[in-house]
């Protein structure tokens, strides 16, 4: 009795120290250490190769820059928090991937962890944004998108100006095609500024593909480019849009099109 209750004993331990060396539990650690700027503890959770290839002093440098802008957010946009964790096999290891969004629902971008296991530990080996997918694991830099970053050349279109709209021609399920909607609109409210985004001085335009129904009132939105940063609050605004209603052959359409929102690098 006595061996099968250490059996069971061992059993336990060993599922705990799964649960507890986790490559989802060594990202929330990564985050949570980031949002009290312990950077100590952020850079000791990097595996060996990671150190090896960009050395300590580089991705302490880059860790710091995170948690001070991951402050700074926090302070202007209030609690951040991880949604839609999913966590999957990669030849090198596991890949962690989330939503890092603020309560409001205005701010928000997707990390990816690259990590392998080291000494019985999850260890990160990259942290990148929406493109890191690209990025190998046994190329261990630490592009983190929450630093900044070049601004995308500046664009000739503002939510002020009447785009030239496109032949509108029907589609299947009478939706027909609007073009860019921006100067068709009866309310058009602009997106806020994100807290993240003004964190890294992100600009440029914001593309988001839209769905108008008969009474003119925006059904679906989803941002298709733009600044992963400014998107999220692109996105919210391009909700509150309102159009006329559109008709084809004197019968209501709902009409598919993009609204492009501006974004001036803030000072």
């Amino acid at each position: 009795m006595k061996a099968k209750h250490l059996f069971l004993m061992g059993l336990f331990l060993l599922a705990g120290c799964s649960l507890i060396w986790s490559p989802t539990a060594t990202v929330k650690k990564f985050m949570t250490a980031a949002q009290k700027g312990d950077v100590d503890t952020m850079t000791q959770l990097f595996s060996s190769k990671a150190v090896q290839k960009l050395g300590a002093d580089t991705i302490r440098s880059n860790n710091q820059n995170f948690a001070d802008t991951a402050k700074r957010a926090t302070a202007a946009g209030g609690t951040y928090r991880m949604e839609n964790i999913e966590e999957t096999s990669i030849p090198e290891g596991k890949q962690v991937s989330f939503s890092y969004k603020n309560d409001k629902g205005t701010d928000s971008i997707k990390l990816v962890f690259l990590l392998s296991k080291e000494g019985g530990a999850w260890k990160i080996d990259n942290i990148g944004g929406p493109e890191s997918a690209e990025i190998k694991a046994d190329v261990p830099t630490t592009t983190v998108p929450m630093l900044p970053q070049e601004p995308p050349p500046p664009s000739t279109t503002t939510t002020s100006e009447k785009a030239e709209p496109q032949t509108k021609t029907p589609t299947t399920g009478n939706i027909i095609s609007g073009g860019v909607l921006n100067g068709k609109a009866i309310s058009l409210p602009q997106p806020a500024y994100p807290p993240m985004g003004r964190a890294v001085k992100a600009s440029g335009t914001v593309v988001v593909q839209v769905t108008v129904d008969e009474k003119g009132n925006v059904i679906s939105a989803r941002a298709v480019s733009g600044h992963p940063m400014l998107q999220a609050a692109s996105v919210a605004a391009a909700f509150r849009a309102k159009f006329s209603p559109t008709k084809l052959s004197g019968e209501p359409v709902k009409v598919s099109g993009v609204i492009n929102y501006n974004f001036a690098r803030p000072e």
